[in-house]
């Protein structure tokens, strides 16, 4: 944290004005610098604002949070109560039933292509569709049913922008999309891709380290949904909160709320379920509940689940195999068994080199660096070759 001098003089050459870094904790006034006005009116024109204000955020490559978990928890909260506020409006050229359909197809390949090759090689493909998008809204004529659909598409495709950002380590992106992402689920009165953005908001923050914020997140989303809503979206909520309890150091939470996520998948009914969930799988196999044995202490119980998810992963999830292995690699390392876990290490690697993925690159850095020290430097050495080359081995 900057000293007060410090944040004034780059509140002055940023043009805020000293009283919003009084009044904003750091890094909390930075989202003024580039347009992100939490407190503005849960409507429409400051929807289209926020979504108009996004499609240049892939620029910000601050690998840092900028909201605090208070700011990020407000404005879930705030997103929580805001489709009673909403009101619609149409302006400019027709826009046909069958534009939606082709913007929402759009939106489906971009998820299987994430799923692939990684959120780096999809963030520029994903803001010239949000781009679109927004042209769509902010200048054409449009049924209201259309509307809705375009504000939806808007939402997800701010949604998978905040995921391909945070995907790619540029964490202050990621809170910008999902910011305007939140606004355009409102306006279309859509809880569901509204919680899902804070679900990987949540996620966010859990690998940032902040378990208690990622829980705040992960219970507005599921309140808001409400218990009637999709079983296997309670089941992500609960799975994703497993691991967030483990960065806290709550284990008798994760170990309860890991009960609560398997029995939701047990009575999930698939034709309830939106599109966008179709990755999940029986919460207890995910990674992500692997990690939070692995966090636990537990590193048996976690390589056992993790490859038992392995198992349901094919080619078509390239990314989650390479966090699978390395994550099977530090549960291996944490049962002392040394040449394991380099072996699991290594077809993390091999998978990696078709990944762009800097959250890859950092498990498989984390990992790297609990190596004992000639096997550290020898692995390193040998992982850079395969997922980071020089431009001669390039050629």
């Amino acid at each position: 944290m900057p000293e007060m001098a410090a944040q004034l003089a780059l509140a002055a050459e940023l043009k805020i004005p000293p009283c919003h870094v009084q009044k904003w904790p750091w890094p909390d006034w930075l989202h003024i610098a580039y347009g992100v006005e939490l407190e503005r009116p849960w409507d429409m024109h400051w929807a289209l604002m926020a979504l108009m204000g996004s499609v240049d955020a892939a620029m910000d490559r601050r690998r840092f949070l900028t909201l605090s978990q208070e700011s990020a928890c407000a404005l879930a909260g705030a997103w929580a109560i805001a489709p009673e506020q909403i009101v619609r409006g149409t302006f400019g050229k027709r826009v046909d039933p069958e534009v939606a359909d082709w913007v929402e197809t759009r939106i489906a390949e971009l998820w299987h292509l994430d799923d692939l090759v990684g959120g780096e090689c999809c963030l520029d493909l994903a803001v010239a569709e949000l781009r679109l998008a927004v042209r769509l809204l902010s200048r054409g004529l449009y049924s209201g049913e259309v509307e809705r659909r375009l504000y939806i598409s808007a939402a997800e495709l701010c949604r998978f922008a905040g995921w391909a950002a945070f995907d790619a380590g540029r964490h202050a992106a990621a809170e910008r999309y999902w910011h305007a992402g939140l606004r355009a689920a409102a306006t279309a009165a859509e809880p569901g891709v509204g919680a899902y953005i804070l679900s990987q908001m949540a996620m966010q923050r859990t690998y940032a380290g902040d378990g208690h914020g990622s829980v705040r997140l992960l219970k507005t989303a599921r309140e808001k949904v409400g218990p009637g809503y999709s079983r296997t979206v309670h089941a992500m909520l609960d799975a994703w909160q497993v691991r967030a309890h483990a960065v806290a150091g709550e284990a008798r939470e994760a170990a309860r709320v890991l009960l609560q996520a398997d029995g939701h998948w047990g009575r999930r009914r698939p034709d309830e379920d939106p599109p966008w969930i179709y990755w999940m799988r029986r919460p207890s196999t995910t990674i992500e509940v692997g990690m939070a044995f692995s966090r636990l202490g537990q590193p048996e119980t976690a390589e056992e689940l993790i490859s038992d998810g392995m198992a349901e992963r094919t080619s078509d999830y390239e990314r989650d195999r390479v966090l699978g292995w390395t994550a099977i690699a530090l549960a291996r390392l944490g049962q002392g068994e040394l040449d394991g876990a380099l072996t699991a290490g290594r077809q993390a690697a091999a998978a990696a080199a078709s990944i762009d993925s800097s959250r890859v690159l950092d498990e498989m850095d984390a990992f790297t660096s609990r190596l004992p020290g000639k096997d550290r430097e020898a692995f390193k050495a040998e992982i850079d070759a395969i997922v980071r080359p020089s431009p001669a081995d390039a050629e």
